[in-house]
């Protein structure tokens, strides 16, 4: 685990350029996908996160928190030693998937492509949420970089896709207190539909046995949106007065 230092991701403006050359692609694809032989549900669409303490029908709520999460003495010594000014979720960074798909107001855009064996996830905050790459059917690559959003490959199991996610950044911490990782940590997503196919149900779990005391789960429930995907551009940080109002 390195010493928390701020760094300097990609210049916003291109992150949307990126963005959009991205979106254009995986539309053109999504006729082909539809023609797909592979049997899964259709997780197609966009959610919006359900907000705490909210049930949904069956009585389901959200539960756990990243924040939740407890560290071994090593580890929860070097959270504390760090300066949560350099969180990067208080800078428009990557944070990770571990607590992007926990954020207060996420709104996600699933375009699976089973043709091609993937299934891509956008997030509307793309400045701490990126865009995920989820690779079926296929193994982890020992050869890549540890990133903000780790390697993920997925596989589905009957109505449930399976994501699990390793090899991420240093720079990636587990939540707002700064705790840590290790390169061991590994992340499990458990992807299904609820609700007559109204919400989407994820159960997240981190396991990192130099670092947590034990395996960590949080459930989160999302609901298909009747909004498309909004623009947004993380100003966090960046300024330290209003823009006036454009005339």
């Amino acid at each position: 685990m390195k010493p928390a230092t701020r760094c300097v991701g990609l210049p916003w403006r291109w992150r949307l350029v990126g963005a959009g050359v991205l979106m254009a692609a995986l539309l053109a694809s999504l006729d082909a996908a539809a023609q797909s032989g592979r049997e899964a549900p259709d997780f197609t669409g966009v959610y919006d996160l359900v907000p705490d303490g909210t049930a949904i029908p069956g009585g389901l709520r959200n539960d756990g928190s990243p924040e939740a999460i407890e560290l071994l003495p090593a580890a929860a010594a070097v959270a504390a030693s760090r300066d949560l000014s350099l969180d990067t979720a208080k800078d428009c960074q990557v944070i990770g998937p571990f607590r992007m798909l926990a954020h207060e107001g996420n709104r996600i855009d699933i375009l699976p492509s089973l043709d091609t064996g993937r299934v891509i996830m956008l997030f509307e905050d793309h400045m701490l949420g990126h865009w995920r790459e989820i690779l079926l059917d296929r193994t982890h690559d020992p050869t890549l970089e540890p990133s903000w959003m780790g390697d993920s490959v997925g596989r589905f199991e009957g109505d449930t896709l399976v994501v699990e996610s390793v090899a991420f950044s240093d720079y990636v911490w587990l939540n707002s207190l700064g705790a840590p990782h290790s390169d061991a940590l590994r992340l499990t997503e458990r992807y299904r539909l609820v609700g007559g196919g109204e919400y989407l149900e994820l159960r997240m779990t981190a396991e990192d046995p130099g670092v947590l005391k034990q395996p960590y789960t949080y459930t989160r429930y999302y609901r298909r949106s009747e909004r498309e995907m909004q623009e947004y551009v993380c100003m966090d940080g960046l300024i330290d007065e209003a823009i006036p109002a454009i005339q």
